[in-house]
């Protein structure tokens, strides 16, 4: 399949959460605060289970995702964290270490390095791995992930090219 050439042709792949991997199914809401309130967008787990994410064989697995609903208290951070865990599972089949899971916990209008535009979430997710930005693809589907990934130096994908 053509587009799990593309992801391995990288040594390592971060992916944003929301509208990228998972959308939500409560209306009104732009993120889950919960179990059960997301699934994963069409042609997801058909592209990234094609993939061997182990780091023996494919390219290393990250997820960056701002998720300043933990600043206004409608989920907790550990809440927050065991939602990209839980989507890392469903749509790789694999759930990397807690580094390789960045989100920003700060509202919108608190600076923070880590806040995508800024670069932060994929520096952290890079220097875990050890992998230079030439190696790193960002995939997502808002003009912050376009931007971010050009702070941080990495290739950049639009979700709905690599999903369909």
């Amino acid at each position: 399949m053509r587009e799990a050439d593309i992801l391995t042709r990288y040594r390592l792949v971060v992916f944003d959460a929301d509208d990228t991997l998972r959308e939500t199914v409560v209306p009104g809401k732009p993120c889950p605060h919960g179990p059960g309130e997301w699934v994963l967008r069409a042609g997801v787990r058909d592209v990234l289970r094609r993939i061997s994410w182990s780091e023996q064989t494919g390219p290393h697995l990250g997820l960056a995702s701002n998720q300043d609903h933990v600043a206004y208290g409608f989920l907790s951070l550990e809440m927050a964290r065991r939602l990209l865990r839980d989507l890392a599972a469903a749509a790789t089949g694999t759930v990397p270490a807690d580094p390789a899971l960045q989100l920003c916990p700060h509202p919108v209008d608190r600076a923070c390095e880590c806040r995508k535009p800024e670069p932060g979430m994929l520096l952290t997710i890079m220097d875990y791995y050890g992998v230079k930005p030439a190696e790193t693809l960002f995939v997502g589907d808002a003009e912050v992930d376009r931007e971010a990934a050009a702070r941080a130096g990495t290739s950049f994908m639009w979700a709905s090219d690599l999903f369909g």
